[in-house]
């Protein structure tokens, strides 16, 4: 009865389970920029107003000389979803110059400029931005652009910070050119799968406790 039991758990969780996204690329921006070029030094680690080290721009680019990965990353499923944590401060709502290139287009921005998908800032808070792209290989290049809407009125860098970077393969099939902005930090729900993984062990525990009532 019992290995039934367990038989049906794991039937359930692997219906459950999502098509796992392989990790291409990770960098966390705590302590060196060890994996990218960074050919005018416009990044740099520092401590981000919450006090933990971020990446930031101490230079205002042009797209030219981009704080630009090493090597390039390979998707098997033809798309990619690129997540990390960004907090603005620069005072603007419309953005603060934050540049995403992939795939040789300028992929993802705060900014309204060009086809570059925009996400909206979240001012004063850290957030979590997930963005889902087409692809089969791309490097991945970051900047503060100086031609932001508000470059004259805020000359200066670090307007942005950020940090957490994931790139994976896109094997769920999200739909390209989907944005998410969520809080980077906070409680979340259980995921269903979970919930469901609960439940069947629930029961597990409620059977073996009825067979040794029964003995």
């Amino acid at each position: 009865m019992m290995r039934g039991l367990l038989g049906l758990v794991a039937a359930a969780w692997l219906v459950a389970m999502p098509a796992r996204a392989a990790t291409l690329f990770t960098e966390v921006f705590d302590s060196s920029l060890s994996q990218w070029t960074n050919p005018i030094r416009a990044g740099k680690i520092v401590a981000a107003p919450d006090g933990a080290n971020a990446l930031t721009f101490g230079v205002l680019q042009g797209g030219s000389q981009l704080l630009t990965t090493l090597s390039s990353s390979t998707s098997a499923t033809g798309s990619f979803t690129i997540a990390f944590d960004i907090y603005t401060n620069c005072g603007f709502t419309s953005g603060c110059g934050a540049f995403l290139l992939a795939v040789g287009n300028w992929t993802l921005s705060d900014t309204p400029f060009g086809s570059a998908v925009q996400f909206a800032d979240a001012l004063g808070a850290w957030e979590r931005v997930t963005y889902t792209f087409a692809g089969s290989s791309t490097t991945l290049a970051f900047e503060d652009w100086n031609g932001s809407p508000h470059a004259a009125a805020y000359p200066g860098a670090n307007a942005f910070y950020m940090r957490n970077l994931v790139l994976t393969d896109n094997p769920g099939h999200v739909t390209t050119d989907t944005v998410v902005v969520s809080a980077a930090q906070g409680a979340t729900a259980a995921p269903g799968s979970l919930v469901l993984l609960a439940g069947a062990l629930g029961g597990l525990v409620a059977a073996r406790r009825r067979a040794t009532a029964g003995r």
